[in-house]
């Protein structure tokens, strides 16, 4: 059962305890929120550039094996034994390495996405919890756990502008 659930659940039962108090439930997208957030969109821009330079990297790599295995081809027949095997060693000592870089350069992107959603995370959750204090909300969800919400008891945007209104700068680190 996800935690979304269970609390919903508890929250149920517990009603009866919080007849004699206004109750105020309210969610948040953090999803929208990271994306919509100036900090945000500059580390997707950010990210995106990363993206880029590793692609442009990866392909050099990919045409060099590609030119590789072409020579491979065309000079085989025509080379000695021991030649062909050299040749042979070397290409795939290349796209083994191809395939070794590629897979390092996907799983460092992955660490950096979550590196920097973790920082506008944080900084987010802070907010919220500032909302909730300051508006007076017995809990907050996240979207992604809710089935149906009335979209009057969405906080994504007052988060987002409180957010952008205290860290416009937050996300904006350099490697």
């Amino acid at each position: 059962m996800k935690i979304g659930w269970t609390i919903a659940l508890l929250v149920l039962l517990a009603m009866p305890v919080w007849a004699q108090e206004k109750v105020k439930i309210g969610f948040i997208d953090l999803q929208r929120a990271i994306s919509e957030s100036q900090a945000g969109k500059k580390a997707k821009e950010r990210f995106e550039a990363e993206v880029k330079k590793i692609e442009v990297d990866l392909l050099k790599e990919k045409q060099e094996v590609e030119r590789l295995k072409s020579d491979f081809e065309k000079r085989s027949p025509l080379l000695k034994e021991e030649e062909r095997r050299n040749l042979e060693k070397e290409f795939q000592r290349r796209y083994v390495g191809y395939q070794r870089v590629m897979r390092d350069s996907q799983e460092e992107l992955r660490l950096k996405e979550g590196e920097m959603t973790a920082e506008i995370l944080k900084g987010l959750e802070k907010v919220v919890a500032e909302v909730g204090k300051g508006e007076n909300f017995t809990l907050i969800f996240e979207r992604s756990q809710l089935l149906y919400i009335d979209q009057g008891v969405d906080i994504t945007n007052r988060v987002i502008q409180l957010y952008n209104s205290r860290a416009p700068a937050k996300g904006t680190k350099g490697k």
